[in-house]
């Protein structure tokens, strides 16, 4: 049986409180499968949300590629995360680094101690003050601290080299919503004129109607058409919508910020020869940050077998300690006394035998590498495959742009001849909508092989690379 005492109650009483009082709580399942869990009325922290809410942009005037890539390099925060892991790769690097250097280690202890014996003689009643210092210094490892500082020196690399891919990745981003955003608003135009061309054609049937010169059915089709138009024409204002929400996400601001793009500024080029394809393979092994990223992890597996070789060895360290007890006696008479003491020694510390453990971490470190000098294998032959369809990629493109330049100029005339045509009763409604169908369908053509021909040229710098679709031509033209 356990008695406890006022004080202890009061005691136990003061810790619950004081749990409560530092939000101490107890979580529980949902109470069905059927309601939502009630969260705890706890604060929450909205201090990141409010940030991005605080961000400020010059919507004066509309913005270009180059004010979307400078304001998604300040407010993005893929690469800050990708920034903050090389510096922590930095600080591994320096962890490793530090056993160069000597190590000391101060400790200090401070002892009361009391006691009654049945001689009186024996009784104790002293305070013991006693503080000391280690120095320790790793002579020889054979070249294991070496190998680990090599071995987190080219994982700093590969953390260096994917920041800048996430650089390049970012500018991507940039220019895709960016051409995906332009392209939406070109086809919310489209949708304008299609609009436009299906109220002509109504137009046309509900006068040739009047003047008895069409039939009900004229009129209806007409009115089908254009209804149809009224219904695409939402459906592109919902894309424009949709696209301005991805730009924005990708520069780092909120969905709801006003904001409006400018047109390219420049034609993008489009003369590529067939022989430039085998030149931009050779190009991406040596520019692409993840393959230079990749080089650097198997470097990095290389020092990590012979750090882990180095364990297979002697290791030999030296130090020293230098100590010093006060002491203070307590009893008949009051009495001090202080002892001193210094030390030095060589370590020789060599695991004879582990289970061998250590060999199999060696061996571990050695098929580590080859999955790793594999992957680098694996990342080449994936970087030339991608250059080699990103390239005829770009080229499809520049020659489905051409050819979407001459359908559209030939269902625009055809358009204007079936609607003369039927104005004069040469044609039917059913050929005055098809043409019109088939302009429209040009029209939308016409806009996604822009979009692809921009987004081809940017994704074929990606692959290769380069920070700018600009680069790949100006390598070219060199």
């Amino acid at each position: 049986m356990i008695n406890l005492s006022g004080s202890s109650i009061a005691t136990i009483l003061l810790v619950f409180a004081a749990l409560s009082l530092t939000g101490c709580q107890t979580l529980t399942a949902p109470s069905s499968s059927s309601e939502a869990w009630k969260a705890p009325s706890t604060k929450t922290d909205n201090s990141s949300w409010q940030s991005l809410r605080g961000q400020k942009i010059d919507s004066s005037k509309p913005l270009t590629l180059t004010d979307l890539v400078n304001l998604a390099l300040q407010n993005n925060p893929s690469t800050k995360q990708a920034w903050n892991s090389a510096r922590a790769a930095e600080a591994v690097k320096a962890q490793s680094e530090s056993l160069l250097y000597p190590s000391a280690t101060v400790t200090a202890t401070l002892t009361r101690e009391a006691g009654k014996a049945n001689l009186s003689a024996a009784d104790y009643n002293d305070l013991v003050i006693g503080p000391e210092i280690e120095l320790t210094y790793l002579l020889l490892d054979f070249g294991g601290r070496a190998a680990n500082i090599k071995q987190t020196t080219d994982q700093l690399l590969a953390a260096n080299y994917q920041f800048n891919q996430s650089i390049q990745d970012l500018l991507f981003d940039v220019e895709n919503t960016y051409y995906g955003f332009y392209s939406a608003k070109a086809s919310l135009d489209a949708a304008l004129a299609d609009l436009e061309t299906a109220k002509t054609a109504y137009d046309a049937a509900d006068t040739r109607y009047r003047a008895q010169l069409a039939s009900k059915l004229d009129v209806l089709q007409a009115k089908s058409t254009y209804e149809d138009s009224l219904f695409s024409l939402e459906g592109a204002k919902g894309q424009v919508n949709a696209a301005k929400a991805q730009l924005a996400q990708t520069i780092g601001i909120s969905a709801d910020t006003e904001f409006d793009i400018a047109d390219p500024e420049k034609p993008l080029p489009t003369a590529l020869s067939e022989d430039d394809v085998t030149k931009l393979i050779n190009d991406a092994m040596d520019k692409r940050p993840d393959i230079a990223a990749q080089k650097a992890t198997v470097e990095s597996s290389k020092a990590a077998i012979k750090f882990a070789d180095s364990a297979l060895y002697p290791s030999i360290s030296a130090g020293g300690t230098a100590d010093i007890n006060k002491y203070h006696y307590y009893g008949d008479t009051t009495a001090r006394s202080t002892d001193k003491s210094y030390a030095a020694y060589l370590t020789f510390n060599w695991d004879l035998f582990d289970g061998f453990n250590n060999l199999n971490k060696k061996r571990e470190a050695e098929m580590n590498s080859e999955v790793e000098r594999a992957k680098l294998i694996e990342a080449q032959l994936a970087a030339s495959a991608d250059v080699w369809t990103k390239y005829y990629n770009f080229k499809t493109a520049v020659r489905q742009y051409g050819f979407g330049e001459s359908l559209l100029e030939t269902a625009q005339t055809s358009y204007e001849l079936a609607l003369e045509s039927y104005n004069n009763g040469l044609k039917s409604m059913l050929d005055l909508i098809n043409a019109q169908s088939q302009l429209s369908d040009a029209r939308s053509k016409l806009i996604q092989t822009k979009k692809d021909l921009f987004v081809s040229l940017a994704d074929l710098a990606h692959a290769t690379g380069s920070l700018y679709a600009g680069d790949i031509t100006n390598e070219q033209n060199k």
